[in-house]
């Protein structure tokens, strides 16, 4: 059968979620690693799912241990119905959570040209690696947008290239000129994760098969 899943990144605004079509033929640990591409993250910290009352994921040394190999529990086993959601946690000291709804469930198995898993729809990036979690990124979202401290770090930025067009080559030796402008340049840098708009759906799309058969052969 084929599952439509959303999924709905808790706790962000504006709201970061995806729509994926996929086979529940797929297990568990599949789903981990695609969601991980859906979010554009990397697998570096530990994960569960929350599935009616228990616990699912791929155990790690120092990580939670789970009661079923997650590589050999198929989303089939869950026989899963419109609307029921589930949870999926990552990076436990941030707290990222995921909340997956089942919206429709398609009895028939996917077709030879049918590509799955496959993302339908999406919005916003996914939050970058050590942003701090949902207050955090919200945080820092809204000074990477904000005009004021945009203003006065381009302010910083152009006084330096002025006083370089204007043949001063030496200005960066001036140790507070330095940092002053070294600061500036890297709070820049740091807005460029917040300011990306939309959600590289046919990017996704692309690596998803490559992605997902790399996965399989891993476990």
């Amino acid at each position: 059968m084929l599952l439509q899943l959303k999924l709905l990144l808790r706790d962000v605004h504006p709201a970061v979620w995806r729509r994926v079509r996929l086979a529940d033929t797929m297990s568990i640990a599949d789903l981990h690693r695609v969601i991980q591409l859906l979010m554009g993250w990397d697998d570096d910290h530990l994960h569960r799912f929350r599935v009616h009352g228990h616990d699912y994921g791929i155990a790690y040394v120092g990580g939670p241990s789970f009661g079923e190999d997650a590589a050999s529990v198929p989303l089939s086993w869950f026989r899963f119905r419109p609307p029921e959601r589930f949870l999926y946690e990552y990076d436990f000291t941030t707290g990222w959570r995921l909340e997956v709804r089942v919206e429709r469930v398609t009895e028939a198995a996917p077709c030879a040209d049918e590509h799955v898993p496959f993302c339908i729809a999406g919005r916003e990036p996914g939050p970058s690696h050590g942003c701090g979690g949902p207050q955090a990124y919200a945080e820092r979202r809204r000074d990477a947008l904000g005009w004021g401290l945009l203003a006065a770090e381009m302010d910083a930025v152009i006084a330096v290239l002025r006083r370089v067009a204007d043949g001063d080559r030496n200005v960066l030796d001036d140790v507070d000129t330095c940092s002053d402008f070294e600061r500036a340049v890297s709070r820049l840098r740091a807005r460029e994760a917040f300011l990306a708009t939309g959600f590289p759906r046919a990017a996704v799309n692309a690596a998803l098969p490559q992605a997902f058969t790399a996965a399989r052969g891993s476990l």
